[in-house]
Parts: C-alpha cells; sequence; structure tokens
C-alpha cells in the first residue's frame, strides 16, 4: 500500500466515513425518495460540524435620524466554507463613552473608535464559539465588555443570536423561544398589542412636561387591525394638529411622536380625544391612553416653571386627570422607583375613589435592574423593558424572565432615534411580551419594526 493510501485509509477510519456513508445510503433505500441527493444532503447535514465565528466586523453607520451608530457582521465556518451569517445594529447613548474624541466628525459623536475595536478584538474575543451557544458568547463578551464597549457588545450579541436563527433555518423569534425553553414541543406564540406614541413631550417646541402619550388597543384583534386602529388615530391626530398650529406640526419627533406647542397635560389629552372623535375611535371602547411620567431629574414638575410637587400632589393630580380622561387606563412611571412606597398610596387613592375604582389601571415602571423588579412588584402591574439597557440578549432574556415569572405584563421597547434593527419585535415575541414600544407611527426606525411583526403575523397564521 502506498503512503498516500494509507493515508486516505486512515482519513476514512478516522471519521468513520464508510461506516456512515453505508448507514445513509441504507436509509435512503428504505424511504426511496424522490429527491436521493436531497436526501443524503439532509442526512449528512446533521453529521456536519457545528457552524463556528470566523470573523466579526464593524462599522460606523448612520441611524433612522442621520447621527452614527454601530453596525456589526457576524461571519461563520458553515460546511468547510467561510459565509456572512447575520448583521446587528446599535446607537451610542448621548455622552457614551464609545464615541470618538475627534470633535471635527459628527461634532464628537463618531463611533469610528468603538467600530475599530471590534473588528480588532472582538474576533479575538468571540472567534470559534458557537452561535448557537448565546449563553457562553455573551458571557465571554460581558467579561470583555471593558474593551469592546457597551453598545458594541449588544450590536455583536444580536448578531450572534440572528446568525443562529439564519443557520438553523429558523426564525430569529423562534430561536429566541428555544434559547428560553428547548424542547420538544412546537412552541405557541402571541403578537404583542402595539404602543404607539402620539405626542412626545420634554422636546424643543413642546413644553408638555410628561415624556410621551400613547395609544393602544383595547379589544382582542389581530396584531395588523390592532396597529391600524392606532395608525389612524395617529394620523389623525397629526390633522388637528396641523390645522391649529401649522403644517410644519405634523412632522414626528426622533421617536415619532408629535411635538405641539403645548404646556400642560390636558391640552394634549384634548387634542388627542379630537382626533379620536376624527377618526371614528371610542378612547375607552376601541382604543385606550398611557401616559408617560416626566423624567422627573428636578422633581416633579407638570407644567414648565412650576415649582416641583409632592408626591402625595401628584396622586391627587392623576386622580384629577383620570376623573376627567375616561381613556387614560396605563400610567407609565407615575413616580419615580426610589417613591416605591407612593405606587402604592396611588393605586388606593383610585381603589378609593367611587369614579374610578371599577376600573382596572395599569401601572408600568421602566427599570433594568432585577431589585427593582422585586422593589416595585407589589404596586405596579407591568415592567418595561430594552435589550440595549441590558446589553447582552442573555441579559435580557433573564431579565423577561423575570418579570413574567413575577406575575407581571412586559413591554418590550427600543432606543428613540435608533436604527432599522428589527430584532426587538422578534425578542418581544419570543419572549412572550405583553406590549409593545416602538415610538410613533413615523420614521423607519418605528415603522420598521411594526412591519416585522406584522411579517411575523403573517409566518404565524
Amino acid at each position: 500500500m502506498t503512503p498516500e493510501a494509507r493515508e486516505i485509509m486512515a482519513y476514512l477510519k478516522k471519521h468513520n466515513l464508510a461506516e456512515q456513508l453505508n448507514l445513509q445510503v441504507n436509509k435512503l433505500c428504505k424511504k426511496r425518495s424522490d429527491d436521493p441527493f436531497g436526501f443524503l444532503s439532509s442526512q449528512l447535514h446533521s453529521l456536519a460540524a457545528p457552524p463556528v465565528i470566523t470573523k466579526v466586523v464593524g462599522r460606523e453607520v448612520l441611524s433612522a435620524c442621520g447621527m452614527p451608530a454601530i453596525e456589526v457582521d457576524i461571519f461563520c465556518k458553515v460546511n468547510d466554507n467561510v459565509r456572512f451569517a447575520a448583521r446587528g445594529s446599535a446607537i451610542v447613548p448621548a455622552g457614551g463613552k464609545e464615541l470618538d474624541e475627534d470633535e471635527k466628525r459628527y461634532n464628537g459623536k463618531g463611533t469610528l473608535k468603538a467600530t475599530t475595536g471590534i473588528s480588532e478584538i472582538a474576533h479575538s474575543v468571540v472567534g470559534g464559539m458557537k452561535p448557537k451557544q448565546q449563553d457562553q458568547c455573551d458571557d465571554t463578551l460581558s467579561k470583555n465588555q471593558a474593551k469592546i464597549g457597551e453598545t458594541a457588545t449588544t450590536a455583536i450579541s444580536i448578531a450572534i443570536c440572528k446568525a443562529a436563527a439564519e443557520l438553523a433555518g429558523i426564525e430569529s423569534f423562534t430561536h429566541v423561544r428555544n434559547l428560553i425553553r428547548d424542547d420538544a414541543k412546537t412552541p405557541t406564540f402571541k403578537i404583542p398589542k402595539p404602543m404607539v406614541q402620539l405626542i412626545k413631550g420634554g422636546t424643543s417646541g413642546c413644553n408638555l412636561q410628561f415624556s410621551e402619550i400613547l395609544v393602544y388597543p383595547i379589544k382582542g384583534k389581530k396584531f395588523s387591525a390592532q396597529l391600524e386602529q392606532c395608525c389612524r388615530l395617529y394620523q389623525c391626530l397629526g390633522d388637528v394638529i396641523a390645522a391649529k398650529y401649522g403644517e410644519s406640526f405634523r412632522i414626528g419627533s426622533a421617536s415619532g411622536g408629535y411635538v405641539p406647542p403645548i404646556n400642560a397635560l390636558s391640552e394634549a389629552l384634548d387634542l388627542i380625544q379630537e382626533a379620536a372623535t376624527a377618526a371614528g375611535l371610542n378612547t375607552w371602547a376601541d382604543v385606550a391612553l398611557a401616559v408617560a411620567g416626566g423624567y422627573w431629574k428636578e422633581g416633579y414638575v407638570i407644567k414648565p416653571k412650576d415649582k416641583p410637587q409632592s408626591a402625595d400632589d401628584m396622586i391627587q393630580f392623576y386622580v384629577s386627570v383620570l376623573k376627567q380622561n375616561a381613556g387614560v387606563m396605563t400610567l407609565i412611571n407615575p413616580l419615580t422607583i426610589a417613591d416605591a412606597a407612593q405606587w402604592s398610596k396611588l393605586s388606593s387613592a383610585l381603589n378609593e375613589d367611587e369614579d374610578l375604582k371599577a376600573k382596572n389601571y395599569e401601572f408600568i415602571a421602566s427599570v433594568s435592574r432585577t431589585e427593582d423588579i422585586k422593589s416595585i412588584k407589589k404596586t405596579a402591574t407591568g415592567i418595561s423593558m430594552k435589550v440595549e439597557d441590558l446589553v447582552t440578549v442573555t441579559q435580557a432574556i433573564r431579565f423577561a424572565n423575570d418579570v413574567i415569572d413575577s406575575k407581571l405584563a412586559l413591554s418590550v421597547g427600543a432606543e428613540e432615534s435608533g436604527t432599522n434593527e428589527t430584532f426587538p419585535a422578534d425578542f418581544a415575541v419570543g419572549v412572550g411580551a405583553s406590549y409593545v414600544k416602538f415610538g410613533g407611527a413615523f420614521g423607519s426606525q418605528n415603522v420598521d419594526k411594526y412591519n416585522r411583526l406584522l411579517q411575523i403575523e403573517t409566518i404565524l397564521q
């Protein structure tokens, strides 16, 4: 036997090729498939080495609002070939450490420093790892977060999750569910209700001290029908605002909501009620409104230049607002998390009022720490989260599970002025969220996420 023949025999024996090929051909003969090569390909594919990450590429791109963002490509070795697998993106928050120091580029908001770090450092961190092992990849990323950067870590984690789904031939929302509970049962999914931003407060030109007012559907219709109702009200509100203040106010903010020149919450609710009438919608039977509290950095300020109110004053204010506006059924961050004990007083005040006690009001808190869930779960009915705030997909899944295990409704949102990344939509469906909060029906950074949910609805039919 020649040296080359001995090498071939050793190779065949090492990989047990003769036995495996004989086994698969026998399976084929028993099945008598009309597509023998397709059958063999499928059978042999299950024996192939799992895909591993071979390259991570970072680049500076523009967000939907024209500001620099981070985009990541994941390449994997699949069947002895290197191929592109998936792409993820995220934005660096204002003042983030990953922003460039060069004030001449994008006014100091460039991301070249971060994307260079991704291409140079991330490969050495996750190179050779299996995308399907999300928890192990994320654990390694978290340990090297200081070198890679927080936002870059999020973009890489999202890209790895999407890559694993793509390589497995399944949807990202299905893969997220498998990461939570990988069992033999066929998973069931539901599309979360949309909470669409109508008015954005605290912005230039709009002196409303409350961060946002949103609309969401009450009746349990299909997601597409629910979204249509919310968008119909959004469009009619644009008409109402343009008629009152001029066409320039028809343009939505970076987060999609309108920014009319108003000062008081009552003005905003009056505009929305007028729009609801024009849209043929009842704001207590068809759709409901959610009022999100202000940023409360300088205390509870209800109107510009007003003195900060006490928590007790705010409770009385909310009671008054709810009595005058039957359509408002949800309060988001009505008080700070530090005032968790006052949330209970607010709930009691509503339950003791003869006009309000029969309604099931929802109280949603925006938090990103498990300890905050524990402190607020006795009085809140829901928690709002963003994948970006938890940095990695694994941490976001664990947090979402903690919320649901605490018997609280989960709302999944996304960064304002963000990218066209649609992963938050898949994540929301995968973890079983009750609501999604992706901004107003304006701007591709918002609309693309709503469109992804419409796609998922069709996929699930």
